[in-house]
């Protein structure tokens, strides 16, 4: 027989090999102990990776996170920081981007098409406001980002509480009491939708504005049609709006300051982020605010009539003594006083609190009428289209705000139907066919 460990021939009836002196009656063969050494391997390997993936990956500080984790598995927790962001393809939505803050760096949660229809029916798509926990794959290029590669390892811990308001409180109420970021929910009608890169901007009674990601339209949590189609109840949070905003040369100043001290900020060109209105003098092409007690004067030049005594606006201009009154003065090209407003950004839930029919009979406020008629004037606006429709119970206005809501060609004397929903213009009721909702104008004749 040939020796197990030294590979030469020996008698068949001895037990040790006179070569090597190897106990060859006993020895394990070389290839059983090939095959006992890869069995252990991979209960290690098994027991390894069980380990791990049964154990907590401890959270981690984002401003922790730099080059050095890069491809790293990562525990991060946080508030997302804005409303989630969507990429599209001609296939669909591709990717899904959520920010989060921890309070001491942000991180981009990313989450790619093979999950993404996932987190839309566990109902995990976070609104601003949101605390989320989140495990994946770190990177870190111009922006730190994690990528999640599993629904489990996305969670939204909390979604917090919200508050009623009425819509005029946010619309016509003092501003100075509320804050950004406050959760609140509101009940209106939705009375006009339009359309932007980064979503839509519903109208609320006529009186406020709610901010519809795109990414909640793209992935079908919110239906435009169902929300339009009767009183609704909106989930979201405050958000600040300045249509303008100052340049550096203007400092921000407390018009109490600035009236105990006026000598001081003589010349200074100032802003005043808040003021109402409370007095309007068309001849001296003035207006006077007021901030909690405290009013200027603010000279307008020809803007005048664009205010009214009760609005909410910011002002931008230089300080000066006028004859012996201190005034703001807003002539520049620089210079504004513009009306800032609060809005809502729609957090990712509604409900619809009563439903409504396209009803025949006298026009009610925010009510949906159903009215057929002879075309007497049209004339395009834009995107839009406003016609004078005659019947024989009266005269009605119609405005339609995207020319695709209506089906076929209008011409004067055009007999057709419109469905929309019943809003005040210039002191007088007019029917709004509203964009992205039930609302149509139909070509009969």
């Amino acid at each position: 027989m040939i020796c197990p460990s030294c590979g030469r021939e020996i008698p068949d009836d001895v037990d040790i090999c006179p070569y090597c002196t190897a106990n060859v009656k006993s020895r394990i063969k070389i290839v059983k102990f090939y095959i006992l050494a890869v069995i252990l391997i991979i209960v290690g390997a098994s027991y390894a990776t069980l380990a791990y993936t049964s154990s907590e990956v401890p959270v981690v500080k984002i401003c922790d996170l730099g080059i050095g984790d890069n491809y790293k598995f990562v525990h991060v927790r946080g508030e997302v920081a804005d409303y989630p962001h969507v990429y599209e393809s001609e296939y669909g939505v591709s990717e899904l981007r959520i920010t989060i803050s921890d309070g001491t760096d942000e991180l981009t949660i990313k989450i790619y098409r093979d999950l993404i229809g996932k987190m839309v029916e566990e109902n995990k798509v976070p609104g601003i406001g949101d605390v989320v926990d989140a495990q994946g794959i770190f990177t870190y290029t111009t922006q730190k980002s994690l990528t999640i590669n599993e629904a489990k390892n996305f969670r939204i811990l909390s979604r917090g509480s919200f508050r009623e308001m009425k819509v005029n409180e946010i619309a016509s109420g003092n501003p100075w009491k509320f804050r950004e970021g406050d959760r609140v929910w509101i009940t209106g009608n939705i009375t006009g939708v339009r359309e932007y890169s980064f979503g839509y901007i519903a109208r609320i009674d006529d009186s406020i504005d709610v901010v519809i990601p795109r990414s909640y339209s793209s992935l079908k949590i919110v239906d435009f049609r169902d929300m339009g189609s009767g009183v609704v109840k909106i989930y979201g949070v405050l958000k600040f709006y300045r249509s303008k905003e100052p340049t550096s040369s203007y400092q921000e100043v407390n018009l109490s300051a600035i009236m105990q001290n006026p000598e001081k900020y003589n010349g200074t060109n100032v802003n005043i982020r808040w003021a109402e209105v409370v007095e309007k003098n068309e001849s001296g092409s003035t207006i006077k605010i007021d901030v909690n007690g405290t009013t200027i004067q603010v000279y307008v030049g020809y803007g005048v009539d664009y205010y009214d005594i009760g609005d909410h606006v910011e002002v931008a201009g230089k300080f000066i003594n006028y004859y012996g009154t201190w005034e703001i003065k807003v002539t520049r090209k620089t210079d504004f006083v513009s009306e800032p407003k609060w809005e809502l950004v729609m957090h990712p839930s509604y409900a619809l609190i009563s439903e409504k029919n396209y009803e025949h009979g006298n026009l009610k406020l925010f009510e949906l009428r159903n009215i057929t008629g002879i075309v007497a004037d049209y004339r395009k606006t834009g995107n839009g289209i406003s016609i004078t429709l005659w019947n024989t119970n009266g005269t009605y206005n119609i405005y339609v705000e995207n020319i695709d809501s209506v089906n076929g060609k209008i011409d004067y004397g055009s007999k057709i139907v419109v469905k929309g929903m019943v809003t005040m213009y210039r002191g007088s009721y007019e029917i709004k066919v509203r964009a992205f909702t039930s609302d149509i104008v139909e070509v009969i004749s």
